[in-house]
């Protein structure tokens, strides 16, 4: 059952006794522990890092130490899986109805970030029929959403009288700025669009374009809104203009996370555990809703499936709500996740731009790769 339900690395997330006595814990440990053949809807509300997550898995995780299967699914990765089986070149209809029927007649089902998607008419009606007949049926179903209102995404139906409803309070709040990896406040002021060099190192022929990604970034960074993904070899500019960008964002009084990929996924493997700003949750809710997140160095983590899962996450949900996002990277945006990959490559949400230059630190031709032809051409 643990296997089966979905959860990852969230199989170890459980509440603590006290936590169950009163409020939040024990309406969801009532909801959680009711028998299956007692029909109930609970909808859980609030903003990021109010809870939400943590409760739903302690609900699947209660049950599943009972003996009692839970499934749960974030949306957007639940309708990924579903188009992919339904696209799949051979027995794609079997996997989609099989998948489908899988979570359709699940006896206790938690759909989380369920307004956090993107409403295309598909999504909608695989939605509508999902709950519709869970709805039908009696199954038990949590629904996990920021806002209480579903009437964007056709769901609004569905939250009727007889539904729970929990709301929680606000996230939790933290300074201004925020790094991982070593981009501390005293190494970020270093850096500036002035103190970068465009010309390279020893003159314009080091430097096939790094003048027009500058003023293409100071640009971004202005006014910015959807994602910037830079990519090119090692030592060509990129972190330093991804500084530079923080340092104009922080001045003008957004909150600003500058994340080097490989460390904040360790820092995220090693908060699983902790509690308050330290805990897995708070950080994960911290980088979904600041105003700028920079992550530095995407393609160089280790490429597990939890890596996978918690950077898809993460970038579904700033993609899905165009929040600023600017990425560096030395690899091809076709060599990441191909759910990653066709976010960055997305001209209607961002931009991304070739960065060719000698390599700053060592003198030598930076390792040069080939942009993919997908890459989007920038608008207007």
């Amino acid at each position: 059952m643990q296997r089966l339900s979905n959860l990852g690395p969230l199989s170890d997330a459980r509440l603590a006794d006290d936590e169950t006595a009163s409020g939040p814990g024990k309406t969801i440990t009532e909801f959680a522990d009711a028998e299956d053949d007692e029909p109930g809807w609970l909808l859980i509300t609030g903003p990021a890092g109010s809870g939400r997550t943590r409760l739903s898995a302690e609900m699947a995780n209660r049950r599943i130490a009972g003996g009692r299967a839970a499934l749960y699914f974030v949306v957007a990765d639940l309708l990924d899986r579903l188009r992919s089986a339904m696209n799949a070149p051979s027995g794609g209809d079997l996997s989609f109805a099989l998948l489908f029927e899988h979570v359709r007649d699940a006896p206790f089902l938690i759909l989380d970030d369920l307004d956090c998607i993107s409403p295309t008419d598909w999504a909608r009606e695989k939605l509508f029929q999902l709950l519709n007949h869970r709805r039908n049926s009696g199954r038990r179903t949590v629904l996990v959403s920021e806002a209480a209102d579903l009437s964007a995404i056709g769901l609004q139906s569905f939250l009727t009288l007889d539904l729970e409803r929990l709301e929680l309070g606000g996230a939790v709040s933290g300074g201004r700025y925020r790094e991982f990896g070593g981009m501390t406040e005293s190494v970020l002021d270093q850096y500036s669009f002035d103190g970068f060099r465009e010309e390279g190192l020893g003159g314009r022929g080091d430097a096939e374009n790094l003048a027009t990604v500058k003023s293409t970034v100071e640009e971004w960074v202005s006014h910015p809104a959807g994602w910037l993904t830079l990519f090119g070899g090692t030592g060509v500019g990129k972190t330093h203009l991804a500084a530079a960008a923080a340092n104009d964002r922080l001045a003008v009084g957004d909150s600003v996370c500058f994340a080097v990929v490989p460390e904040l996924l360790d820092a995220l493997r090693a908060s699983y555990r902790d509690e308050g700003e330290a805990s897995f949750e708070a950080i994960f809710a911290s980088l979904k809703e600041v105003d700028l997140l920079i992550l530095d160095d995407l393609g160089a983590h280790q490429s597990t499936e939890w890596a996978s899962e918690k950077l898809y996450q993460l970038c579904a949900s700033r993609y899905l709500r165009s929040a600023p996002t600017l990425i560096t990277m030395n690899v091809l945006p076709d060599d990441l996740d191909p759910r990653l990959a066709s976010r960055l490559l997305d001209s209607q949400r961002g931009l991304a731009l070739h960065v060719r230059a000698k390599d700053y630190r060592t003198d030598q031709e930076a390792r040069q790769i080939t942009p993919s032809r997908r890459r989007p051409q920038r608008r207007g």
